[in-house]
């Protein structure tokens, strides 16, 4: 089973470019876009953006 856990306030790239998670609803991801805008993804096509270091 192949789980994503996104969090709230995690950076993150999408289709539509980088930005911050602010909700997650079972397999969508809803994410503030830098350019402003609020879009709602898969979570199988928005990958991990933060830095772990």
């Amino acid at each position: 089973m192949d789980e994503h856990l996104f969090l709230k306030g995690q950076r993150i790239t999408s289709p539509d470019g980088p930005g911050e998670v602010i909700e997650t609803i079972g397999n969508k991801v809803v994410v503030k876009l830098d350019n402003g805008k609020t879009e709602t993804f898969s979570d199988e096509v928005v990958t991990d953006d933060s830095n772990a270091g």
